[in-house]
């Protein structure tokens, strides 16, 4: 089944923008609010947009005090959460495709009763519940992004 999401009128659409990287509080706190209703954070955005320091911050914001920093090299890292939940932290950049994101157990990893930060979330999209949040980040200014949250249905 295909996933991929279609953004429609039904998805209600924040946005963030011109937000230092060091002053991301108001765009944590919105996406700690909506974490318990979307179980999935998608992260979009180029190289060096800042996903690893929104999922870092993120992860701070749970409570999560020592962090791996982004799972590049082992792809997915897991964070024990209170109330027996965990949350994984999944890069995709080094997937090439679905049939590898299948072999690694990405099907079976979604089907749990977990919290997901993805970055590069394009890699995977069949993989990724249907009702998430996205977050495209925009690099502009110099240490400065455009933050866009979409979420709904």
């Amino acid at each position: 089944m295909d996933k991929k999401r279609n953004i429609s009128s039904q998805n209600m659409i924040q946005r963030f923008p011109q937000i230092k990287l060091d002053r991301i509080d108001p765009v944590v706190q919105q996406l700690l609010e909506l974490l318990p209703i979307y179980s999935c954070i998608a992260l979009e955005g180029e190289m060096g947009s800042g996903k690893t320091t929104l999922a870092m911050a993120l992860l701070k914001g749970l409570g999560i005090q020592h962090t791996e920093g982004s799972p590049t090299f082992n792809i997915v890292q897991p964070y024990p959460l209170d109330e027996n939940k965990v949350l994984y932290h999944i890069d995709a950049y080094r997937i090439n495709n679905e049939k590898e994101a299948l072999e690694l157990g990405f099907e079976e990893l979604f089907e749990e009763n977990a919290y997901f930060i993805v970055e590069w979330p394009e890699k995977i999209t069949n993989f990724l519940p249907e009702r998430r949040i996205s977050l495209l980040l925009e690099s502009t200014l110099e240490s400065r992004r455009n933050y866009t949250l979409v979420y709904g249905n």
